[in-house]
This record gives C-alpha cells, sequence and structure tokens, in this order.
C-alpha cells in the first residue's frame, strides 16, 4: 500500500513538472519584457549614439557605439563601438557598463569605461568614469510592448574624482543626454 501511494505521489510530481516545462517551451509563452534592457538611442544631426543594455543576475552589463546616418536614418559608416578587441587581443571587451538593480527611482548607475577615446594617458586604452540612467516616464513601459509613449531615460556620465591623470582625454560618448528606448 505504501509503494503504491509513493508511486501516485511521484506519478503526481512528473506530471505537474511536465506540464510546467511545456508551457514554457510554448511558443506562445514570452517572459516579461524589463524596463532597461535593449537598445536606447540619441541622436544630433546625422550622428547617433546607441546603448545596448542586458540584464544580469545582478544588474545590467552595456556597451555603446556611435554611428553616422544618411536622411532616411540608414547607417552610413559607424564612428566607434566600444564592442570592440581588448588591446591586441582577439577577445572584446565583456562590458563597458555595469550597474547594479534599478532603484525604485528607476535610477542605475555604476563605473563605466570609454574604451574608445582618443590619446588616453594610460597604457590601456581607456578613459575610466561612472554614469547613471533614470527613467524618465515610467508610466509608459508595459511588459508586454505596448507602449503608449516613448520611454524616456537622462544619461550622464563623468569622470571619477580624485582618479586618473589631469591630462587624460574627454569621453568621447554623450555625457549628458535624453536617451530614447528602440
Amino acid at each position: 500500500m505504501k509503494s503504491a501511494l509513493n508511486i501516485i505521489l511521484l506519478a503526481t510530481v512528473l506530471a505537474t513538472f511536465s506540464f510546467k516545462e511545456r508551457k514554457t517551451e510554448s511558443i506562445y509563452y514570452q517572459p516579461p519584457q524589463d524596463i532597461l534592457s535593449g537598445t536606447w538611442r540619441y541622436q544630433t544631426g546625422n550622428e547617433v549614439f546607441l546603448v545596448n543594455l542586458w540584464q544580469v543576475s545582478d544588474g545590467y552589463k552595456g556597451h555603446y557605439k556611435k554611428i553616422t546616418v544618411d536622411v532616411n536614418g540608414n547607417k552610413i559608416a559607424e564612428v566607434y563601438n566600444s564592442d570592440k578587441p581588448l588591446g591586441t587581443t582577439s577577445i572584446n571587451w565583456p562590458y563597458v557598463i555595469y550597474a547594479g538593480n534599478m532603484s525604485q527611482n528607476h535610477i542605475i548607475g555604476g563605473p563605466f569605461t570609454d574604451n574608445t577615446v582618443s590619446n588616453p594617458s594610460n597604457g590601456g586604452g581607456f578613459v575610466e568614469g561612472s554614469f547613471k540612467m533614470q527613467i524618465l516616464n515610467p508610466s509608459c513601459f508595459d511588459p508586454l510592448g505596448n507602449n503608449s509613449c516613448l520611454l524616456l531615460a537622462k544619461w550622464t556620465v563623468k569622470k571619477t574624482v580624485g582618479h586618473g591623470d589631469p591630462n587624460e582625454p574627454d569621453f568621447s560618448v554623450p555625457n549628458n543626454v535624453v536617451l530614447t528606448k528602440q
């Protein structure tokens, strides 16, 4: 009797597990979208600055690039891209933007590395600082993608006070702009 009860219990657990597995593998299952993950854009004239963020277990990581576009918005050229080889290796930078989880005020921030500057004073080929990104209109976000308005975020970048060489170049990236989620 006890072994029959164990078999029924095991069958119930396996059936429940199998159902959950099928449900998550269904083509209709869509995990909730994250408010920050994805591509953010700032355009001035024919130059477009793009920030790409992705969520990781302890926050966010990302890369950026600047491109030029024609009057129709088609890419003409890439001005710079942080997703490039690390020094003279064949391994790309894993990320240059890193932040913890978003605050209740819809803010993330953390270390920022500009690896696209010209003539940095250090031998590493980059300038370090910090960034902050704040969602300006979080009520526009709909996890299903049916956003009622464009999602905007304030992007600021600054050098870390007291660190680095005073002769190092400025950042190559915009340091105080509003980005639009694409």
